[in-house]
């Protein structure tokens, strides 16, 4: 499965830092969470799943579908979810309060054609675990209509999660300037990052 391939390289491992409209939120992207994303239902454990994808050993008897993840909207997820890593390099916009029919996450990625809907990572007690915010489902549509609020992405950085600052820009707003960003997310990043100018 192309798709679990370029899940591992580009984006698991990996945090990125999403500005917009001088806010800012950090994302990770989990092996354990790829199976979600795909829309199908398995009776393989998320991380055995996202093995098998990344060793193309996937076997028809490990997939199926059911009233929570029917086949229709299965299909409907595969014709994007190749594009999935368009998230962390391209022009996108932020929704915020996404409502679904079952749940509201706090933020969404969209392009237009699809959208990564984001949540607080919580423990099974619910309980926030963390400062970042990871993908719990991925849907094929425009979901303008579905959120409260959307702001343009002016800048996306990554980093390894081994590292302490972010050192790479995936995407910049050509409109914006380095220099012109919070003293919030300056601080997260790499010193060689504030010197590239506009």
């Amino acid at each position: 499965m192309r798709v679990a391939e370029e899940y591992k390289t580009k984006m698991v491992g990996r945090s990125f830092l999403y500005v917009f409209e001088g806010r800012a939120i950090e994302v990770v992207y989990r092996t354990k969470d790829f199976m979600h994303l795909t829309g199908v239902d398995t009776n393989s454990s998320a991380e055995q799943f996202y093995k098998d994808a990344i060793r193309k050993k996937l076997k028809p008897k490990q997939i199926f579908f059911s009233s929570r993840h029917p086949y229709d909207l299965c299909m409907k997820k595969m014709t994007q979810l190749g594009n999935l890593c368009k998230v962390i390099d391209s022009e996108l916009f932020m929704l915020e309060d996404t409502e679904t029919n079952t749940f509201t996450y706090k933020f969404g990625l969209t392009d237009l054609q699809l959208t990564v809907c984001l949540s607080e990572d919580t423990n099974s007690n619910g309980t926030v675990v963390g400062d970042h915010y990871i993908a719990r489902s991925f849907r094929v549509e425009d979901s303008f209509e579905r959120a409260d609020g959307a702001f343009e992405v002016q800048y996306i950085f990554s980093k390894r999660n081994d590292t302490r600052k972010y050192d790479t820009i995936m995407y910049m707003d050509k409109r914006m300037k380095i220099e012109d960003l919070p003293s919030g997310v300056q601080e997260k990043l790499d010193d060689s990052l504030l010197r590239c100018k506009g």
